[in-house]
């Protein structure tokens, strides 16, 4: 029986040869050229397959540290004996590269050869480079084929200036991401969109944005529709971190617009036109060092520095109609807004769907209120807890915050729980107040798995079961 079964398999053809090139070319596509090459000696079916490949993903680390010449001959050689095929995807990914002084010059001259073969898309990534400025070739900001372009680059001991060309013409770039690189000045970056008529979509992380009258970074694009501006990276924060940092978006199309910044850092939007959704996520320092007590510790001082910050940004985005609140940290310092904003706070009378991600303590809880009530408007309420090991919020958390008519067109909580007190206590105050809410869906936890958990989520439900409801009529799902 044995002896059949191996002889029937031995006498099975070879099916994966038998696919047609441009299958086999999609199966390579995920895989590093290296690799990819190295098929060649499968037989004689693969022999040329390779050298038609329109994705080429090339990373420094398929070879050894010791191996920077191979790898650069490598490279070379696949450009030099492959066809005429055009190239759909350039990659090329160069981690650890301080001591290959190289680097910045041989990529320039592999992108020139995938512009040449009509690429549609080039990402490079180089790091611990030792550049002070890196002057991006003329032949990359005018391919007229490229529709997507990222470009991160992070030197060792400061940002690296980009040195644009003086003119640019990208006519069908719709993607475009720049990360670790410094704007040194404002007409720069204009001249940069400005030559993207089409751009969609548009990415700038951990930059470094300089201006002769202080730090401001201007979109100035007609065609954009997504926004993400991030600055996370403690280290590379800026020696001149003291200054505001502004980012003014003039960008009538604009639609999705993503924040990720340090609280540390001074920053203020200006948003020239509404937007229909908004994801801000701010932390302290480090995202894994973040838990409710380093928050629970923070001087009063420098927490309500802080609330004045994303009160700003709140003002900015007033229009919004749905915003997403991403980190707990945000709802911590933005529970001292009502103690030190002096002036009326803003309404979000737009806002229709507000998520929020919380831990349970007494400060995000009395923030989540709060934002309640300067958006009249919400229909529909996301929330998330965060596990927390503080200790009870109390029975006067919400105190001074609501009012009549307040939660007078929610009709949808969605809320993932771990079961605590604190997120019950949450929860009845919405049944109390929400007079048109129709439909609760809770999701519990993985962590309540155990047969404790599961009593602890049985006496959850039963006692929500008993709390009076404003609207005569609710649905409460239960979900595990």
């Amino acid at each position: 029986m044995e002896e059949t079964r191996n002889a029937t398999y031995s006498n099975k053809e070879d099916r994966i040869s038998r696919l047609p090139d441009a299958l086999i070319h999609h199966i390579l596509s995920f895989i590093d050229a290296k690799y990819a090459v190295q098929t060649s000696v499968l037989s004689k079916r693969w022999i040329h397959i390779w050298k038609s490949l329109s994705f080429l993903n090339f990373n420094r680390s398929s070879f050894s540290l010791q191996n920077t010449e191979r790898f650069i001959e490598f490279v070379y050689m696949v450009f030099i004996f492959r066809d005429d095929t055009n190239i759909q995807k350039f990659s090329v990914d160069w981690e650890n590269s301080a001591f290959d002084y190289t680097a910045i010059m041989n990529v320039n001259r592999w992108s020139l050869n995938a512009v040449k073969h009509e690429v549609q898309e080039i990402s490079i990534v180089i790091t611990q480079c030792h550049i002070s400025a890196y002057e991006i070739p003329h032949h990359l900001l005018n391919c007229k084929s490229l529709r997507k372009l990222g470009m991160m680059m992070f030197s060792n001991a400061r940002h690296a200036d980009v040195i644009l060309p003086r003119s640019m013409n990208l006519p069908r770039l719709k993607v475009l991401s720049i990360t670790g690189l410094s704007i040194s000045n404002e007409e720069s970056s204009k001249r940069l969109f400005s030559s993207c008529p089409v751009l969609e979509t548009l990415a700038i992380q951990n930059c470094d944005i300089q201006t002769y009258n202080g730090r401001k970074l201007i979109v100035d694009s007609v065609s954009v529709k997504k926004f993400a501006y991030t600055f996370l990276c403690r280290r590379r924060y800026p020696q001149n971190g003291t200054k505001e940092n502004i980012v003014k978006l003039c960008a009538p199309n604009l639609k999705d617009f993503f924040c990720a910044l340090l609280l540390k850092q001074d920053c203020s939007l200006e948003i020239c036109f509404p937007l229909s959704r908004v994801s801000f996520h701010m932390i302290l320092e480090n995202l894994k060092d973040e838990n409710a007590e380093t928050y629970s510790k923070l001087p009063l001082g420098e927490k309500e520095v802080y609330a004045k910050r994303v009160m700003r940004f709140l003002e900015a985005v007033y229009m919004v109609k749905e915003m997403r609140l991403l980190s707990p940290g945000f709802l911590e310092v933005l529970s001292r807004a009502p103690d030190v904003v002096d002036c009326q706070p803003p309404r979000l009378c737009s806002l229709k769907y507000l998520t929020l991600t919380m831990w349970s303590t007494r400060s995000c809880m009395r923030a989540i209120v709060y934002l309640l009530s300067i958006s009249p408007n919400v229909t529909k309420l996301f929330l998330k807890a965060k596990e927390s090991c503080l200790a009870d919020v109390g029975d006067e958390w919400e105190t001074g915050l609501s009012f009549p008519g307040m939660l007078s067109h929610l009709e949808y909580v969605q809320i993932e729980v771990e079961g605590c007190d604190a997120e019950l206590k949450l929860l009845c105050f919405l049944l109390k107040k929400a007079k048109f809410l129709k439909k609760v869906v809770l999701y519990f936890r993985s962590s309540v798995g155990s047969p404790d958990g599961v009593t602890q989520v049985e006496q959850f439900m039963d006692t929500l079961r008993l709390v009076p409801t404003a609207s005569s009529s609710i649905q409460v799902v239960f979900k595990t």
